[in-house]
């Protein structure tokens, strides 16, 4: 499986060192970024560098994409020099995005047309398991696809979870993020609370990091509200467009539409790049 050659589109927060973590696995990787500044540590790591999607997919056995939407994804498989332009036979292509179930099963309907077979695989985990390797990831597809490229998921994760045919892993993936959008929520309401109370904010991180409720979500997030400091690991921005795709999904959930209206004002003060766990921020400017 070694053999396979892995062509990865984004290099972003995420990206990067997924795609790393699969060259360091023995694969041979090339890449194809639409932004040129990003590419110059892949060209001293002596990665191939395409100039288009059409380019990358001739020359490999699977594409993965890991970037913003579903309408990047179309762009970049579809669009002018998109990856169906040079598809070879039985190229598998995995998209590693948050693209909604709907985008999932439409994406993979009109590859089939081409031949070509998809697997839906968002991730979880953030940068610091995209770095060390160590990602939950959602798969949906065909099972005997997944168990092809398994190999090469497994250079990224350690937690990779079949769930069922195309757009069940974006299904996961819209559940995980609307609870953990609530769980940081709660969790800044809880040190708001505790300012109110006057106890030390780094006390009841402390605290709250022994009982049942804490999540390693939250353990992960407790710095930063702690801190006041929100260096990003994931961007208000990516989780609200998340939060949208789960909306479009069932728009009658309140708790999904209360942090839904949380995170697009938080994008709207100027928090788009700064990391989720910001909400605390969004919810002082309400007091």
């Amino acid at each position: 499986m070694a053999k396979l050659k892995i062509g990865f589109i984004g290099l972003g927060l995420m990206g990067n060192p997924m795609s790393k973590n699969i060259l360091k696995k023995g694969f041979e990787v090339s890449v194809f970024n639409r932004s040129a500044k990003r590419l110059s540590e892949f060209k001293k790591l002596g990665v191939s560098i395409f100039k288009t999607p059409k380019e990358l997919a001739a020359n490999s056995d699977v594409v993965i994409t890991m970037i913003t939407g579903p309408k990047d994804v179309e762009e970049v498989l579809f669009g002018k020099d998109g990856v169906v332009k040079g598809a070879k036979r039985d190229l598998v292509v995995i998209d590693m995005s948050t693209i909604g179930v709907k985008s999932a099963k439409n994406i993979s309907k009109k590859l089939k047309k081409y031949g070509i077979e998809f697997i839906d695989a968002p991730v979880t985990g953030s940068v610091v398991r995209a770095t060390s390797g160590e990602l939950t990831i959602f798969i949906g597809g065909d099972e005997k696809v997944y168990a092809k490229v398994k190999p090469v998921l497994s250079a990224m994760g350690t937690n990779l979870q079949y769930m069922g045919p195309s757009g069940s892993g974006q299904a996961i993936k819209l559940i995980n993020n609307a609870i953990i959008a609530s769980q940081l929520t709660a969790l800044a309401e809880g040190m708001i609370l505790a300012d109110t109370l006057k106890l030390s904010r780094k006390k009841v991180a402390e605290v709250l990091s022994t009982t049942p409720l804490a999540s390693p979500m939250m353990i992960m997030k407790f710095p930063n509200m702690v801190s006041g400091k929100f260096p990003t690991a994931f961007s208000m921005r990516n989780h609200l467009k998340d939060l949208k795709l789960a909306q479009q999904e069932n728009s009658s959930l309140p708790m999904l539409k209360l942090v839904g209206k949380l995170y697009k004002k938080g994008v709207e003060r100027g928090l788009a790049e700064s990391d989720n766990s910001a909400v605390l921020q969004v919810l002082e400017s309400l007091h």
